[in-house]
């Protein structure tokens, strides 16, 4: 019996010193599996259209992409929590030629075979629209700059898109701003002048977005809109439009498109002057209105034109912004429009919550919808499905006869008082 029970005792030491070794092991291996990759970079992605039809609007931000790299870098890279330490940022761009199924197809093989860690978004509403069932697909969450549509906006508040998150105003919020301007100039600062409005179109998404949108708040809110009418890609002159409007004798103008340009210079030629005239994408940038290679228009010329797009609309008229905004100019040979500081904040919430919470793409997708981040226009929030929020910006823009665009709503945060009637072209 005592030498049974000797080797009962042998064997549970035994037993305790396998199950120690293997304990030890166990963590060991845990800390092993558990352990990041390694690496030494973080590499970001995406499909721009630097050639072909939208190569244009491309330029004007495609410099944001690569500013928030090169600004990070120079200040030793991206943390990155799970490693302890930064990452220099390198980047792969490709050319869609501004075809979206090139776009879609690059898209794809930036996440499937390139690998890359983070994804930048393309440009144009219609392109981020095609792109957002690939992010959901692959769970890579990414902020779009240069997009705006409730329906998308939509699945991203049900969470269809989930991992997809915008800065500029969707149509339904930018229609309620524009009729809060319209409804202040009109029974505030120049009471019963603004009755009747006509709104003309891109017939593209954008355009059938946001002049649905407008039209409808407008009319809720009692303003006349005896034009509602549409015009094709490619319009650079608007005689027929004008006529139309100058004979329903309407106060105030809109289009809802990217040929504001031209329909000034049309506008000028035929001496028709509404009393307001606003517009959306591209006659808001320095870039494209005074070049004298692709608009080339004076501060006369533009000199009282509204803009509903690119908000949120920063004003540039604090001291870091201005600031800013003058680094802008020497870095680029442009001022910036009213959402570059957005735009540039916009990617920047994004590196931001990988700092916060490391390259797990769901963590970082929750970072973003959920955190504040601070940016250079101020307390930033990406509102999922919404513009986003942040403390420095406005809704409305107006040229004012300067280099940039004025913040002229809301009031609360106007950097300009609002001029109304607008001048004579």
């Amino acid at each position: 019996m005592a030498k049974k029970a000797a080797i009962t005792k042998t064997q549970a030491l035994i037993i305790v010193a396998i199950v120690a070794v293997a304990g030890v092991a166990g963590v060991a291996w845990y800390f092993i599996s558990t352990a990041p990759p390694p690496r030494d970079k973080i590499v970001v992605g995406w499909v721009h259209s630097l050639t072909g039809a939208l190569a244009g609007q491309t330029a004007t931000f495609d410099i944001y992409y690569k500013w928030i790299i090169e600004d990070y870098n120079a200040n030793g890279g991206l943390y990155v929590p799970e490693y302890g330490r930064k990452f220099n940022i390198t980047y792969i761009e490709y050319d869609d030629e501004s075809d979206i199924t090139k776009m879609l197809s690059l898209t794809e093989k930036l996440i499937t075979v390139d690998k890359v860690d983070l994804l930048f978004a393309p440009v144009s509403t219609a392109f981020n629209f095609a792109a957002f069932p690939i992010y959901q697909k692959y769970h890579m969450p990414v902020v779009a700059l240069t997009f705006g549509s409730d329906i998308a906006a939509e699945k991203m508040r049900t969470g269809e898109y989930s991992y997809c998150f915008s800065v500029l105003g969707m149509p339904g919020e930018t229609g309620e701003q524009v009729t809060s301007l319209f409804q202040y100039i009109n029974t505030t600062l120049a009471p019963d002048q603004l009755n009747s409005v006509g709104i003309i179109y891109h017939s593209d998404q954008h355009g059938v977005e946001y002049s649905g949108a407008i039209y409808t708040d407008l009319t809720f809110a009692g303003f006349q809109v005896p034009v509602h009418q549409s015009y094709p890609p490619g319009t650079v002159v608007f005689n027929t439009l004008i006529n139309t409007l100058n004979a329903s004798n309407v106060d105030a103008v809109i289009l809802c498109g990217y040929e504001g340009a031209f329909f000034i210079k049309s506008a000028k030629a035929l001496n028709y002057n509404p009393k307001l005239f606003m517009c959306g994408p591209s006659m808001e940038t320095p870039l494209l209105v005074y070049n004298p290679f692709i608009y080339n228009m004076t501060h006369s010329e533009v000199n009282g034109t509204m803009l509903y797009d690119g908000w949120p609309a920063t004003a540039y008229n604090t001291a870091a912004l201005s600031a800013w905004a003058t680094a802008h100019n020497t870095r680029a040979g442009w001022y910036p429009f009213p959402a570059s500081a957005t735009f540039y904040a916009g990617l920047d919430c994004l590196f931001k919550a990988v700092e916060k919470v490391g390259l797990d793409h769901a963590k970082i997708r929750n970072s973003l919808a959920n955190d504040n981040f601070t940016t250079i226009v101020g307390n930033t929030h990406l509102h999922q499905g919404y513009s986003m929020q942040c403390s420095l910006a406005g809704t409305c823009a107006q040229w004012q006869g300067g280099d940039m665009c004025e913040v002229i709503w809301p009031l609360a945060v106007a950097s300009a008082n609002i001029i109304f009637p607008k001048p004579a072209w």
